[in-house]
């Protein structure tokens, strides 16, 4: 920590190599998500272990400059990002998914159309959404909970992200900082991430909903992460 916070240019390598394997990650499965996360996580803990923000800078510089390189030379990240910026142009075909997740959303309207009330297959029983129970669960929300069960869904992520970082400021040791911080960023990235997908804020990824979203390996990894962070709040209130 003490040689990273000093600036030397050398120490830049960490940083270039947890880049290098998130543009990795990105290339190879054409999503964005998974290489931002990762990546995003490690400058948060940087940014926590050095107390630099110029790091987490220069390191999201390098994100963007490095996933808009691939943008031009592999396809599948090219038309994620095109579908991301118009999907109406292949409303259809492409950009079919997001299209309907916003007639979804919009359809909730305000209130939502009930509990087990929202409208989800054709006629012939066919999904007007794929992947609903993972992807796109957010739009199921939004329809049938509303702007309000759905702000309020994302108020609770908010609060635990709150505690999250409450119990990384609290903690008695450096180890358990950069563990809760970690954790809590990662969880708080992979949230946005995926609504901010089915918002259209940034390109849609195969991200989960942490909590929310169908998975048996998601849900496992999201309560071993609740499981650290109440260790660490542990040992911090047992010092206290």
């Amino acid at each position: 920590r003490e040689v990273l916070a000093q600036g030397r240019l050398k120490d830049f390598g960490p940083l270039l190599l947890i880049w290098g394997a998130a543009m990795v990650v990105l290339v190879q499965t054409n999503d964005l998500g998974s290489g931002l996360l990762l990546f995003g996580i490690f400058l948060a803990m940087l940014y926590v272990a050095t107390g630099r923000a110029l790091y987490a800078a220069g390191g999201l510089v390098l994100f963007v400059v490095g996933a808009a390189a691939i943008y031009r030379v592999v396809p599948r990240v090219e038309s994620r990002v095109s579908n991301w910026l118009d999907p109406w142009a292949d409303a259809n075909g492409a950009g079919y998914q997001s299209v309907q997740s916003l007639f979804s959303i919009g359809n909730g309207g305000f209130g939502g159309t009930g509990l087990g009330r929202g409208t989800f297959t054709t006629t012939e029983g066919n999904p007007i959404i794929p992947f609903l129970n993972t992807d796109f669960i957010y739009s199921a929300i939004a329809q049938e909970l509303g702007l309000v069960g759905s702000a309020g869904l994302l108020l609770v992520f908010m609060l635990f992200i709150a505690r999250g970082m409450r119990v990384a400021l609290v903690a008695g040791d450096g180890f358990s900082k950069l563990l809760a911080a970690g954790l809590t960023f990662g969880f708080a990235l992979q949230t946005f991430i995926i609504v901010g997908g089915v918002l259209r804020v940034i390109p849609l990824t195969g991200i989960t909903l942490p909590f929310v979203s169908y998975g048996g390996s998601s849900v496992v990894a999201n309560f071993v992460l609740l499981a650290g962070l109440m260790l660490v709040s542990d040992r911090a209130n047992a010092r206290a």
